[in-house]
């Protein structure tokens, strides 16, 4: 298995030459690398992309590398079904990352008077986004008080030469530890790493409790420890086979409008005051490649954050209700989870577990283990026919969620709504649904019948 990404890449490629695809065209990064991923998802294709030209860069661009479940399992060598039970077990047996003294990111260096985040080809996707954005740089930054190292996934607004804007969800983990280094007035150390393999991305959107380690859910992934490198600044860590590496600090006491910007919501939202990192040096590869993830409600930037997120509110949910049987993300801040009911109110207890585990959740819609929970249609059956508003939604005013949802109150304060949309009392005492007997549908060749060719 590769540890890194060009690693990963090369493998993929070799694998699965239909699944990757490599653009020798000069690309513009203003618009033109969004439209001609748009253009394929409109055709349901989901190769990874690899722009050889970039107008204005000599780094090549690699993007969508995380657009299926198919791609990110292959990263770490398992079956897709086999995804959630890999992930859950490396949170569960992390293993400690290994500090050494070099690697290929530190092949060539640029110091903090000549670096020129303009060099990167930092894209612009959709028409009303602010500027150009860094989407797939991961921040790792330590705790003052614990000592422990967060990683996050931030979006950097280009703001000069060698400062960027970053977007820090309020009450998630990385705004509480600048909010920890601010209130004794000093500015935060962090690094930003761009192209990293897979695990990485998959420990960084890790949720749990404040405090625990993706650095050790990576190295589980990984089947070994995540190898990193001490940085420059005191406090700094970073991926020794990243492609490229920034190192920074974001400033106390500094806000600078930051946004709008098209998230996963689909929607141009998040302009505010927000703090500013400045940019102490710049390492890389030879021939280093730069990662992106399209912003907006591109397959991608959707995947990459929903199978951690469904294993990580599986793993929660679970400890609630022992006879959870699925969970599933089909939009933005909504969860469908489906359980085998054994007495009252076990859905309630899932709702309560599953808001519990990720702030963003705005609704969680509980069914019974009959309903297909990535059936939208029946869904929405088993909700008009299995509840009753009166008696079964349950309300949360005034709770804390994402701000990124354009329909929030002030930073994220939202009304959080939950559906318990199981039969009542049982599903063993409820009307029976209408099934063609099983043993038909097995035995009967539908071709036999009709012409298929016809219709």
């Amino acid at each position: 298995m590769a540890k890194d990404l060009r690693g990963f890449l090369a493998e993929y490629e070799r694998e699965n030459p239909r699944e990757f695809c490599r653009v020798k065209e000069e690309v513009d990064p203003r618009y033109e690398a969004a439209a001609i991923l748009t253009k394929l998802e409109e055709a349901r294709k989901l190769p990874i992309l690899f722009y050889e030209k970039v107008k204005g860069s000599a780094f090549p661009v690699v993007t969508n590398v995380y657009s299926t479940k198919k791609k990110i399992a292959s990263s770490i060598s398992i079956d897709p079904k086999r995804f959630r039970d890999k992930y859950i077990e490396a949170v569960e047996n992390p293993i400690p990352p290994k500090i050494v003294s070099d690697g290929p990111v530190m092949e060539e260096r640029v110091g903090e008077g000549d670096v020129d985040l303009r060099a990167l080809p930092m894209m612009t996707y959709h028409e009303g986004d602010a500027a150009p954005y860094i989407t797939a740089g991961m921040v790792l930054a330590e705790d003052p008080e614990t000592g422990e190292y967060n990683a996050s996934f931030n979006r950097l607004m280009y703001k000069g030469r060698n400062r960027a804007g970053i977007f820090m969800t309020v009450g998630k983990h990385l705004h509480e530890i600048y909010s920890r280094m601010e209130d004794q007035g000093k500015p935060l150390p962090i690094s930003i790493s761009i192209g990293n393999h897979p695990a990485w991305a998959l420990g960084a959107l890790y949720i749990g409790a404040y405090g625990e380690s993706e650095l050790g859910i990576i190295g589980g992934l990984l089947g070994g420890p995540a190898e990193v490198v001490k940085g420059e600044l005191k406090g700094t860590l970073f991926p020794a086979d990243a492609e490229i590496v920034l190192e920074g600090v974001i400033e106390p006491h500094v806000r600078e409008e930051e946004g709008p910007f098209c998230e996963f919501s689909g929607y141009a939202t998040g302009k505010g005051l927000r703090p500013v990192v400045t940019i102490k040096s710049m390492h890389s590869r030879k021939k280093a490649i730069y990662q992106d993830i399209c912003g907006g409600q591109h397959r991608e930037h959707l995947i990459m954050a929903t199978l951690p997120m469904e294993a990580n509110l599986y793993r929660s949910i679970k400890g609630a209700v022992p006879t959870l049987v699925d969970v599933h993300v089909p939009a933005p801040f909504t969860l469908i989870v489906s359980i085998k009911k054994r007495f009252q109110g076990q859905a309630q207890s899932a709702m309560l577990a599953a808001f519990s585990a990720e702030m963003y959740l705005k609704q969680v819609i509980v069914v019974d283990a009959d309903i297909d929970i990535t059936n939208l249609q029946e869904v929405i059956w088993a909700v008009a026919t299995r509840a009753q508003a009166d008696r079964d939604i349950m309300v949360i005013p005034g709770a804390r969620g994402s701000s990124l949802d354009p329909s929030s109150g002030a930073e994220g304060v939202v009304t959080k709504m939950g559906i318990d949309a199981t039969a009542k009392p049982f599903l063993s005492s409820f009307p029976r649904r209408g099934r063609v007997p099983r043993e038909i549908m097995d035995r009967l060749k539908l071709e036999a019948y009709v012409n298929l060719a016809e219709l």
